[in-house]
């Protein structure tokens, strides 16, 4: 079982000369024209990460998620912070990196003991985390981050994918989701541009077989009167694709990422989205923040600005999108806030040939 974190471990006494080091740096190396640039990052990082590298769910008990610690890391990469990465990548492997088969525990309960109690993983936020070591290891030319990102790349060949029904599917997690007959899965946890990445770097890899399904289960998985993909979605064995019962049935907090993944990777075509274009042009200029596929119920409260930002971003009106963090923006709204901004505005990191992978 496993014992909770140190307060100051053995990982934690290799980081941190590391990541003083590294903040010194970082601030003789600001600029005016930086400080513009980079303040949606800055706004995120002093309200939503402490400063021993935790990413704190504001609206969620203040748990953290390896979901996450992949965004942030993703986003400190994006925007060259290179302290502020390490010091979120030393309190992931400190504190998640506690399972067997080298996946990452999925979820970090500040005021549990311990405070990891859920012994599974989130297949997203593993994606994440690999993702970001991957670019940051191509940005900064550090060798262990790319190590470290296929050992997470294997664990999540190993464990989470499968053939089921036609398809290669990623499980949301190691366990609990293959039932008789039947598979639960989240088309959102395909992260849709780490799996475009991850096919480049390993051609013979199971990670465009991966994508292409994604995609092929997404243009299938249509429901409600706006034909719109679910939150969770149920695959029988016979390929039959039905809305998850042991979840509502509805296009959702869950869903609003596939749009921002799809266009991220540049391949909003290719997934299908034009059902969602449709819905979220024709709503009000705030939609509801979920409908329900059944009885076409919706939220009696709108998107977020997070989730306005994804949708400005599938409807080709990036200026649109806030540019600051507000007050009421809560860690998910946020969260999803600066993604639609890296998604629309920053460039990859150059691939070793020197040309950009995303567009």
């Amino acid at each position: 079982m496993y014992p909770g974190p140190r307060k100051v471990g053995p990982l934690a006494r290799r980081c941190w000369p590391v990541l003083l080091c590294l903040t010194m740096i970082a601030g003789l190396a600001g600029t005016a024209g930086a400080e513009e640039r980079y303040s949606i990052w800055r706004d995120y990082a002093e309200r939503f990460i402490t400063e021993q590298g935790r990413v704190v769910d504001t609206g969620n008990n203040d748990v953290t998620h390896t979901e996450g610690q992949g965004w942030a890391m993703l986003f400190a990469e994006a925007f060259n912070d290179r302290a502020r990465f390490e010091a979120l990548w030393c309190w992931t492997r400190e504190h998640l990196d506690v399972l067997d088969g080298g996946l990452l525990a999925w979820r970090y309960q500040p005021d549990q003991t311990p405070p990891v109690q859920d012994l599974n993983n989130a297949s997203d936020g593993d994606l994440l985390i690999a993702w970001a070591l991957h670019r940051a290891a191509r940005k900064w030319r550090v060798p262990e981050y790319e190590q470290h990102s296929r050992r997470l790349r294997r664990a999540i060949g190993r464990h989470l994918i499968r053939d089921y029904a036609g398809y290669s599917v990623l499980l949301p997690a190691r366990r609990g989701f293959e039932h008789d007959g039947y598979v639960v899965v989240n088309l959102s946890y395909w992260v849709t541009p780490a799996l475009q990445d991850f096919a480049t770097a390993e051609p013979d890899g199971p990670w465009q077989r991966l994508l292409l399904d994604g995609e092929r289960l997404l243009r299938a998985a249509r429901f409600g009167a706006h034909q719109l993909p679910p939150d969770w979605l149920s695959l029988t064995e016979s390929g039959e694709l039905r809305l998850a019962d042991q979840w509502p049935p509805r296009f959702g907090f869950e869903a609003v990422r596939v749009p921002l993944y799809a266009v991220w990777a540049g391949r909003s075509e290719q997934a299908g989205l034009e059902a969602v274009s449709a819905y979220w042009r024709g709503a009000d200029d705030r939609p509801p923040a979920w409908v329900n596929l059944t009885d076409g119920e919706t939220a009696d409260y709108p998107l977020s600005r997070g989730g306005m930002a994804v949708r400005s971003l599938l409807l080709g009106m990036p200026g649109k999108m806030p540019k600051h963090i507000r007050p009421e923006d809560d860690y998910y709204s946020a969260s999803l806030l600066v993604l639609s901004w890296l998604a629309a505005f920053l460039p990859e990191p150059a691939t070793p040939t020197g040309t950009p992978t995303r567009r």
